[in-house]
């Protein structure tokens, strides 16, 4: 957030006298237990440098530490409507259209048979919902706005978030995130029998697809999810290295907690991004029905395993749908897919179930292990034979 900062401060040390000092305005002081801290945000005066400000500080024994309140992006692109031959010829299902501003308008779209869908085949869904359906799993979408009311949703959300304080706007994003996990209406959701903890820390207006959230927001949502009982965080959204976001997943993988993240969007020849690079992490890039890796994507030694990505269909507020690529939707089917291991095994740690996935993952592109594909496109069967044997839920 432009003009921001996130400090914490020294033994003894009035945080009056710090925010005289550099000439900042108190905003709020949150006591942060997954990082082990007292986080203070303030705002700079106009006309001060945040780097500057940073450097100072950096020598200034009253600090603790210091950084800007970082400014994280959603991965995922939601721009095509879904179409369907189901009435006898060629017609668009309704969708949220992103340069429409009549998307606003909450509309119900017809019911509509929406076209074949390859993730749950190539995940081989129809086998595992047999065995497994991610039930009393609680997973935390760490996102924008769900529509909560969506039909693809009814019955899977177990408690809402608002890290933001203002009007509640169902998004896109969110809301296609949440979708893939648990979906069990016209879509298959990859752990339909698990229960969503909507944590909202992204902005965004109806009709767009991009939002934004910041350091303190995402990480109030993540502690909120953690104390509710998350046993998996999804994290679809990337952005710089944040020492306080480091530090609060290295407090949710003590408590056992598996976060998942996009890989990031930001092409081949991309930096890394976090938090898909942070090593208590998960990080997913995403394939298509022909397991060819989205051209988007971030490439890395962190990239850990890949997962269907690429023109998948994806609800939308007010019962819509749209086709969706992109690294956020691949981890989300990732987020499910451990719901489900852990159903079987709720004593898998967030290393246990890193090498269950590694392991059982078809392997893509360069022989063994790549920065493109990491370990290879996950099988959910594959993962979930490695977890309990397949036939031990026949007589």
């Amino acid at each position: 957030m432009p003009g921001e900062i996130l400090f914490e401060l020294a033994p003894n040390v009035q945080v009056e006298t710090v925010l005289r000092r550099y000439g900042a305005t108190l905003i709020t002081s949150r006591r942060v237990e997954l990082a082990g801290t007292t986080i203070i945000r303030a705002r700079l005066a106009e006309g001060r440098d945040l780097r500057d400000v940073l450097t100072q500080m950096a020598s200034d024994n009253a600090i603790a530490g210091a950084q800007p309140n970082f400014t994280f992006e959603l991965q995922q692109d939601l721009a095509q409507p879904v179409s369907t031959t189901a009435s006898g010829g060629r017609s668009d299902i309704p969708t949220l259209r992103l340069s429409d501003p009549a998307a606003v308008r909450p509309t119900p779209a017809p019911r509509r048979e929406l076209p074949p869908q390859y993730v749950a085949d190539k995940l081989r869904l129809g086998e595992v919902h047999k065995f497994a359906r991610g039930a009393t799993i609680r997973v935390a979408v760490i996102d924008s706005g769900v529509d909560v009311a969506h039909p693809e949703l009814r019955g899977g959300i177990a408690g809402l978030f608002d890290a933001l304080g203002e009007d509640y706007v169902p998004h896109a994003h969110g809301t296609a995130m949440a979708a893939a996990i648990v979906a069990q209406g016209q879509l298959q959701g990859v752990a339909p029998g698990a229960r969503l903890l909507v944590g909202r820390a992204f902005s965004g207006r109806a009709g767009s697809g991009s939002a934004n959230g910041t350091s303190l927001q995402i990480m109030s949502a993540i502690e909120w999810a953690a104390n509710q009982g998350a046993r998996v965080i999804n994290l679809s959204f990337a952005g710089p290295e944040d020492r306080l976001l480091a530090r609060g997943l290295a407090g949710v993988a003590a408590k056992g907690v598996v976060a998942v993240a996009a890989a990031g969007n930001a092409g081949p020849n991309g930096a890394p991004l976090y938090p898909g690079a942070d090593p208590n992490v998960i990080a997913v890039t995403a394939t298509d029905a022909d397991d060819r890796v989205f051209r988007q994507a971030n490439r890395g030694a962190y990239i850990a395993v890949a997962a269907p990505g690429v023109d998948v269909i994806a609800a939308e507020p007010h019962g819509r749908y749209a086709f969706s690529s992109g690294t956020s939707i691949a981890a989300a089917h990732v987020s499910g897919l451990v719901a489900l291991m852990l159903e079987k095994r709720p004593d898998l740690d967030p290393a246990g179930v890193r090498r269950l996935l590694s392991e059982s993952a078809v392997d893509l592109g360069a022989k063994g292990r790549d920065p493109v594909y990491g370990a290879g496109r996950v099988d959910a069967a594959a993962a979930l034979s490695r977890v309990a044997p397949l036939t031990a839920s026949r007589p």
